[in-house]
Formats: C-alpha cells, sequence, structure tokens
C-alpha cells in the first residue's frame, strides 16, 4: 500500500545530519543499533471499527503531517562527510506498518518475548528509518503496539512530536488532514529535504568546508583538554571541575552487566504509582527523578546481591539531560550526558534517594559546564568514517577500557490524561531503548496517568531475568514506604 507523503512547504530546509545525529548512524553496528522505541498496550473495544487496516491507513494520514518521516538517509561515499536526509516521495506503509500475531491468550512474558526479537532487528536505512507492528492475540482483547525509530531522527524530547501525531485525547480519531489550516499550523510542517541527493560538486564542496570546521573543532578541543581547568572527567563528558575543587572520583566498578553486547534483546516492565512517587518526593524535598533513580539503584542493588555480585563501590548510572529549549521541535537530538551516583552501596533507602540528589545536583551544574565532553568533541571535530574506525578499535580493547557508567537511566514524562491510538485507549505504555557497548542494561522510566512505568532493555547474556529487574524496581517503593515512616519519626 503506497502513499505519497504530503510535502510542505519549504521554510527552513534541513537536508545534512547535525553532528551529535550523524554519530547516532556512524556508529552504530549489528551489535548495538541505534533506534529507541515502546510498547502501547491497547484496549480496542473503545473504537467499534478498529483492526488492523484501520490502524495503517490512520498511521499513514497522521505521519503524512510530519515530513521527517518520510526522509531516508543517502550516504556520502567513504564517510567523508555526514550522511543527507532525502525525501522518499512514496512510503510503501506496508514496509513499515506491519501485523503480528501472538498465540492467544498471550501474557506478558510471551508479549516481551516477541518484542525483544523484534526489537533487535536493524531499520532498513534504505527506507525511512521508523517502522511499527500491531501485535494481536493479547489477553483480555488487547493489542500492542511497538514502535522503532533510529535516534539520529529523534531524541525524546522531539519524539513528542510523534505522540502529537498518533494520540488523541477521545476515542474518536478525526482526520487532521481535513482541516488543511491545522495541517499547515503544524511545526513540523516546516521541515523540508531535498527531492535528490546533492550533486558530487555540492557534496565535495561541502565536505571540504565541513573538514575544516572538524579540524579547527578538534584542535579547540584538545587545546581546552590540555589545560590545567580540566580534570580527567571532563574529558568524558562527566564533569569540568577544576583539578584544586575536586576529589579523585574512583573507578566506575565493573558488574556483571558490564560485558560485550551481543545482538541479542530482552525487555521486561513493572509500574509504581505517581502519587506515591511524588509523596517521597515532597517529604524529602527532591525530584520524581532522584526518587526513580533511588528505586531501581535499589533494584540493581537486590539484583547484585542476591548472586553475590555487589561491588564494594557505588555503580553509577549515565543520565541523558536534554538541552531542548521550550517550543523547539527541530529533527534530531540536542541532549547531554550526566553521570550519576547510583548508591548502589547504600543499604537504607532514603539515604540512598538523598545521596543521589546530591549528586545529582553536582552533574547537573558539571555536564553543562561541559558542554557534552567527548561525544560532542567526537561528533563535532571527527568524520564519519572516522567515528566507524574509533568504534572498531575501541571495541578491540573493550573489555580493558575504564568504564564511562554502568548503565543508562531516563526519565519522560507524558501529559497527565488518558489517551488513544485510532480509537484504541492506551492503557500502558513501556518504553525501550539502546544499550552502549560496555552497558548490557538500560533502564527508561514514563510517566503515563497516574502510574510510571519502569521499561528494561537489556542484554539477556548480561542480564539472564531482566524480570527480576523489574519486579524488583517496583517493590523497592514498598522497602523505601517502609524506611520513610522511621525517618519521619527521626525527624519529628
Amino acid at each position: 500500500m503506497a502513499r505519497n507523503v504530503k510535502k510542505a512547504d519549504a521554510r527552513t530546509p534541513l537536508n545534512q545530519l547535525a553532528p551529535m545525529d550523524g554519530i547516532f548512524l556512524s556508529m552504530e553496528t549489528p551489535e548495538t543499533p541505534a533506534h529507541v522505541g515502546g510498547i502501547a498496550v491497547l484496549d480496542p473495544s473503545t473504537f467499534e471499527d478498529f483492526d488492523f487496516a484501520h490502524f495503517r491507513d490512520f498511521v499513514a494520514e497522521r505521519l503524512a503531517l510530519c515530513p521527517r518521516f518520510g526522509w531516508r538517509i543517502a550516504q556520502v561515499p567513504l564517510g567523508l562527510d555526514l550522511p543527507y536526509w532525502v525525501d522518499d516521495h512514496e512510503i510503501d506503509y506496508d514496509q513499515h506498518v506491519r501485523r503480528v500475531g501472538l498465540p492467544a491468550p498471550g501474557g506478558p512474558n510471551e508479549l516481551a518475548d516477541l518484542v525483544g526479537h523484534l526489537y533487535a532487528l536493524p531499520l532498513d536505512k534504505s527506507r525511512p528509518l521508523w517502522e511499527m507492528f500491531l501485535i494481536e492475540g493479547l489477553a483480555g482483547g488487547r493489542v500492542a503496539l511497538l514502535w522503532k525509530v533510529h535516534h539520529c531522527l529523534m531524541d525524546g524530547e522531539s519524539g513528542a512530536d510523534l505522540m502529537e501525531l498518533l494520540f488523541d485525547i477521545s476515542p474518536d480519531p478525526k482526520s487532521r488532514i481535513a482541516g488543511a489550516a491545522q495541517a499547515v499550523d503544524h511545526p513540523t510542517q516546516h521541515e523540508t529535504a531535498p527531492s535528490e541527493a546533492p550533486s558530487w560538486r555540492t557534496i565535495l564542496d561541502r565536505s571540504m568546508r565541513n573538514a575544516v570546521k572538524r579540524n579547527t573543532k578538534l584542535a579547540q578541543f584538545l587545546l581546552d583538554a590540555a589545560t590545567a581547568d580540566f580534570d580527567a572527567a571532563s574529558l568524558i563528558g562527566l564533569g569540568t571541575a577544576k583539578k584544586e575543587e575536586a576529589e579523585e572520583a574512583p573507578p566506575v566498578p565493573r558488574s556483571s552487566f558490564n560485558g560485550t553486547v551481543s545482538s541479542r534483546r530482552a525487555v521486561a516492565w513493572s509500574a509504581v504509582p505517581l502519587s506515591a512517587v511524588k509523596e517521597v518526593k515532597e517529604q524529602l524535598g527532591v525530584t520524581v527523578n532522584d526518587v526513580l533513580l533511588g528505586l531501581t539503584g535499589g533494584a540493581v542493588r537486590k539484583y547484585l546481591e542476591e548472586r553475590g555480585e555487589l561491588p564494594e563501590d557505588t555503580l553509577r548510572a549515565t543520565v541523558p539531560v536534554s538541552t531542548r529549549q521550550k517550543d523547539d521541535k527541530t529533527v534530531g537530538n540536542q541532549i547531554i550526558d550526566m553521570s550519576v551516583d547510583w548508591a548502589t552501596d547504600v543499604a537504607d533507602p532514603v539515604e540512598r534517594i538523598l545521596r543521589i540528589h546530591r549528586d545529582t545536583k553536582r552533574a547537573k551544574t558539571e555536564a553543562a559546564k561541559s558542554g557534552g565532553g567527548l561525544m560532542v568533541a567526537i561528533a563535532e571535530g571527527l568524520a564519519p568514517a572516522a567515528h566507524q574506525l574509533l568504534m572498531q578499535v575501541s571495541t578491540a580493547f573493550i573489555d580493558k577500557a575504564p568504564l564511562p557508567a554502568n548503565a543508562v537511566f531516563s526519565n519522560v514524562r507524558m501529559p497527565d490524561m488518558p489517551f488513544y491510538i485510532g480509537g484504541a485507549k492506551i492503557v500502558a505504555t513501556i518504553p525501550i531503548s539502546v544499550l552502549a557497548p560496555t552497558q548490557g542494561l538500560n533502564i527508561t522510566a514514563i510517566t503515563y496517568c497516574d502510574e510510571i512505568f519502569f521499561g528494561i532493555t537489556a542484554d539477556p547474556r548480561l542480564v539472564s531475568d531482566p524480570w527480576i529487574l523489574a519486579e524488583a524496581s517496583s517493590k523497592s517503593l514498598l522497602d523505601l514506604q517502609a524506611a520513610m515512616k522511621d525517618w519521619s519519626s527521626t525527624v519529628g
């Protein structure tokens, strides 16, 4: 089923990938595909005519309003420069929106096994870099939507555009294309990409000019790194404190989920009440993110302790931080990473959160000063071919190199109301994310209505049963609530 993608007025041409977007593409390997995604569990009983054909047509109509989902990648020969976005003209939605069935009635474990297999498959780079699977056969007549979008196409904040397009606040999926004014006013309508890849002359000219810019930025980074104002942490974007102001941090200890990541993926999930997390947040004077880091840190501690593998020093989590300004809906990534103390060496749940809160404040300040550290320097200072070579070389020493962190934790907030997709009510949302070469674990939290869902993405070779971690994240809240009673009486 082929459909023409409605083309927008050219306002601001967007044709070449930004450096940070390019790095997600050029450093991708078969073992570490760089797409992000999620599962939406749907109740189709809220819309009488919900079926696969209806869903496919719904997706085709809505995504026609967002030109970026009709773009494909045009590589520059030999990786001498960043690739270009090219309008694919005509999308075959049958290649992007697919139907899969589970033997009914499918439960969470069966759904997770299927999703892990589908999510591990890389996206086809000859087509626009996204795909969806409507999974039927779930218990209770429910269905699940699995979506995958390449990280070079969007980050967590710009991913809100996808929700804005697909999500409705009522079970009546009204056409948005019918309202021409509404379609024109949609911010993503200002995105454009050329119909064809640039000419050889243009590619050569831009490659030469961009090479000069990269060399200048790389030289500046090396000069900054050589000055006395930067410590070793600043080189990997984990801090910029002057040496005389900061104590030397211990190296990140290795855990069982820190090893060479394979191409396999496993997923699991659990949920906690948002109201309970907010209550702890108010009592302790911390943030929701601090509480979630404390809950997941407690889960990781319990997981490793039961296996006799808990390191004496605390594990650390990489936490992506958005630098995107409000109302900025441009394509691509605007994020930097900060490294946060996960306090896995602290048994008391309250003290764990308080320590995480203190360290997060430090990490935010240092991440803002660092401007992204080594990752930004690589993205802006090296050509894609050099990115790939760097990845190949680092892979050879991956088990000996210092760890930047043990795992990734991120937190995404959705509007506080129920949503519908094609008329079907969303009853649960489960985030799925990427794995780094040395990190076989990613935990992402997403808030939907009055629940916070923990999505576990893992390499099953390094995390044998991610359901244990998912369930431990929820059980950590019970431990925290019990500890809060003792803390309140002590403080009172």
